[in-house]
C-alpha cells in the first residue's frame, strides 16, 4: 500500500507505506513509477501485515481479527492523517484530519487534497487512524500529538476496532516512502469453553464486571483511564455442547476493551434457565492483545476433616466422583493398606439444591480415617475413611449424615504385619463390594447389604464389629493389626497376637432405583428425584486421603 501525500514547497512527493496489525493477513508489494522534479524514478513499497497477539500461550491456534470492521485493509477502506510540520520552532499544521484514498489511476494512496516535503531543516510529525469516522472524538493542537476522546459502546457490535499511527521527527528533505505503522489500541477480549468443559445448553448472556469503560489515547503515548466502571455484556442465545475449546463468543461480538489492570473482575455466565456460573478474573489486558478466557464449572474438595457443602448454580445434570480414601501402612513399604474405591454417576438438581461431602481420610497415629476407618492402637494401620456425599449434614457417624447418602465411595481395609516379617494388604474399597484382608487371621470385606466380619481367632475379645457406615476395629498394642475401612457398610477388622492379618474394605453405593432395595429402612432415606444415573464403580484405585468432585454437565 502507498500514500503520496503532497506538501511544502518542493517538487518530492511524500509517501505512505501502512503497516497494519490484522491477522492472518498475507504481505504483498507493489510498485509506483513516480516523477520527481522530471526525473523519472521508481520507488517500491512493501505492506507488512501483522495479527493479534493471543496472550494463550497454551494454544497455537490464531486468533482471528474481529470481523467488524477489520478483517482485511485492502484498496477500497479509507484512513485519516494529520501531519505536523517543525520549521525552527515554529508549527503549522499542512494536513488537517484529511482522509487518505486508494487512486487506481496513479497506483498510490494519496490524501484529498495536493501536499508536498517542506524541504531541507523542517521536520515533519505524521499521525494517522482508521477509521475515519471517529475524526469528531479527536482533538489537535499543531505541534502537539492528536487526542482521542473514548467511551466504550454498551453493545459488543457496536465497538469498533480502532488502528492508530505515530510517526514524529521525520526530515522533511527525505523524500522517502513514511511507514504508517498502524497498531490496534484495544485488547480483544474472547470467551469460549475451558480445557474442562462446560455445562451444555443455551447460554443467554455473558457479563464481566468492573471494567473501566472511558479514557483519552494520546498519539505515539497511549492510554489515560476514566474514573467510571461499568460491567458488559454480551446478550445472545447461543447454544453449546459445552466440549473444551468451544467457541462462544468471538467474532462480531469480541468486547474492544481499553487497555488495564482488571482486578477481581467476575465474569457472569447466564443459561436460558436462568441460573448462573461465575469466574473471577484478574490480570492486565494490553493494546494489540486477545484474550480468551476459557470457561469452566467443576468443584474439587479434598480432605478437610469436616464437611463441605455444594450449592447447585444451573437447574440441570451434574456429575459426581467420589474417591474413598486408602488404608493405613507404612509408607516405606511396597505392600500397604487397601486403596480407595471410585464411585461415579449423574444426578438431576434444581438451581440452589444443596449437597454435603465428606472426603474420607488415610489414617495416621493409629486413629482410623475420618468418615468410618476402623482403629487401630498398635500402628497408624486404621482403616481408610469412605468418601460419600449425602442430602443432610451434621457429625459423620450421625443417622442424619449415614442415612442420607446418595454416593459412597468405600475405603481401603489397613496393613497389617507380624514383626515385619509376614506383612499383608489390605482389602481394597469395593465395587461394589470390598476386598477381604489377607493373612493368618483378616478382616473381611463388607457387601452392598452387610459389613464385613471381623477375624475369626480366639483372640479378637478387643475388637469392635463393623457397622452401617464404619469399620471394624481393634485395640491389641503388641502387633501390626489391620482394621476395616469405612464405607456404605464398613469392613472387618483382622485378630491379634499371634494370629495376623489386614483389615478389609468398606463397600461403596449409588442411590438408584436398582439399588433402592439396599437401602436401609429410616426416615432419612432420599427421594427418588435424586436417583442417579450413568452409575459406575472401580475398586481400589486411591491412595492417600480420599477425594471428591462435581462437575456441571448440562443445563435442564
Amino acid at each position: 500500500m502507498r500514500v503520496g501525500i503532497f506538501y511544502g514547497k518542493g517538487f518530492f512527493p511524500l509517501l505512505f507505506s501502512s503497516f497494519l496489525m490484522v491477522l492472518c493477513l498475507v504481505g504483498c508489494a507493489q510498485d509506483s513509477n513516480i516523477l520527481d522534479n522530471g526525473q523519472s524514478r521508481q520507488l517500491e513499497f512493501s505492506v507488512t501485515t501483522h495479527r493479534w497477539d493471543n496472550s494463550d500461550k497454551s494454544s497455537d491456534q490464531k486468533i482471528p481479527s474481529r470481523a467488524t470492521p477489520v478483517s482485511t485493509f485492502d484498496t477500497s477502506k479509507n484512513f485519516n492523517v494529520i501531519a505536523d510540520v517543525n520549521n525552527e520552532g515554529n508549527w503549522t499544521t499542512e494536513v488537517n484530519n484529511e482522509t487518505v484514498s486508494y487512486s487506481t489511476e496513479n497506483k498510490i494512496w494519496q490524501t484529498t487534497a495536493t501536499h508536498y516535503w517542506p524541504g531541507l531543516g523542517n521536520t515533519v510529525n505524521f499521525y494517522a487512524y482508521y477509521p475515519t469516522n471517529i475524526s469528531g472524538s479527536i482533538t489537535h493542537t499543531k505541534g502537539s500529538a492528536p487526542v482521542l476522546f473514548y467511551t466504550v459502546p454498551d453493545n459488543a457490535t457496536d465497538q469498533i476496532d480502532i488502528l492508530a499511527s505515530s510517526k514524529t521527527g521525520v526530515a522533511g528533505n527525505s523524500y522517502n516512502q513514511t511507514p504508517v505503522d498502524f497498531k490496534h489500541i484495544f485488547a480483544a477480549v474472547q470467551f469460549s469453553v475451558g480445557s474442562n468443559g462446560l455445562g451444555s445448553g443455551t447460554i443467554s448472556s455473558i457479563s464481566i464486571g468492573d471494567v473501566h469503560n472511558s479514557g483519552t489515547y494520546t498519539f505515539g503515548s497511549g492510554w489515560t483511564l476514566g474514573t467510571t466502571t461499568k460491567t458488559f455484556t454480551i446478550s445472545l442465545p447461543k447454544t453449546i455442547s459445552g466440549t473444551s475449546g468451544e467457541d462462544i463468543y468471538s467474532g462480531t461480538y469480541t468486547l474492544m476493551m481499553i487497555p488495564q489492570m482488571i482486578n477481581n473482575s467476575t465474569v457472569t455466565i447466564t443459561y436460558s434457565n436462568g441460573g448462573t456460573l461465575t469466574k473471577v478474573i484478574s490480570g492486565t489486558w494490553e493494546a494489540g492483545q486477545t484474550y480468551n478466557y476459557g470457561l469452566s464449572f467443576i468443584r474439587e474438595y479434598n480432605y478437610t476433616g469436616n464437611v463441605q457443602s455444594f450449592i447447585a448454580p444451573v437447574t440441570g445434570t451434574y456429575k459426581l466422583e467420589v474417591w474413598g480414601a486408602q488404608g493405613g501402612g507404612p509408607s516405606s513399604s511396597s505392600i500397604n493398606g487397601g486403596k480407595g474405591a471410585y464411585v461415579t454417576g449423574c444426578i438431576s438438581l434444581a438451581k440452589g439444591s444443596v449437597l454435603y461431602l465428606y472426603v474420607g481420610q488415610q489414617p495416621s497415629a493409629g486413629t482410623g480415617g475420618w468418615n468410618g476407618g476402623g482403629s487401630n492402637l498398635t500402628a497408624p494401620y486404621g482403616g481408610g475413611g469412605a468418601t460419600d456425599i449425602s442430602l443432610s449434614n451434621g457429625s459423620w457417624n450421625d443417622d442424619t449424615h449415614l442415612y442420607s447418602r446418595i454416593i459412597v465411595a468405600g475405603g481401603g481395609g489397613g496393613y497389617g504385619s507380624v514383626a515385619s516379617t509376614n506383612v499383608y494388604q489390605g482389602g481394597v474399597g469395593g465395587a461394589w463390594n470390598g476386598g477381604n484382608g489377607e493373612g493368618d487371621d483378616p478382616g473381611y470385606g463388607a457387601t452392598i447389604n452387610e459389613a464385613g466380619a471381623n477375624a475369626s481367632g480366639s483372640c479378637n475379645t478387643n475388637m469392635v464389629n463393623a457397622g452401617f457406615g464404619y469399620g471394624g476395629s481393634n485395640s491389641w498394642y503388641d502387633e501390626g493389626l489391620g482394621a476395616g475401612g469405612g464405607g456404605w457398610y464398613g469392613g472387618g477388622s483382622a485378630g491379634g497376637l499371634d494370629n495376623n492379618g489386614s483389615g478389609g474394605g468398606g463397600s461403596s453405593y449409588v442411590w438408584t432405583s436398582s439399588l433402592a432395595t439396599y437401602y436401609p429402612p429410616s426416615s432419612y432415606k432420599p427421594s427418588t428425584s435424586y436417583y442417579l444415573s450413568d452409575v459406575s464403580s472401580q475398586a481400589g484405585v486411591r491412595s492417600g486421603d480420599g477425594y471428591a468432585r462435581i462437575t456441571f454437565v448440562s443445563a435442564n
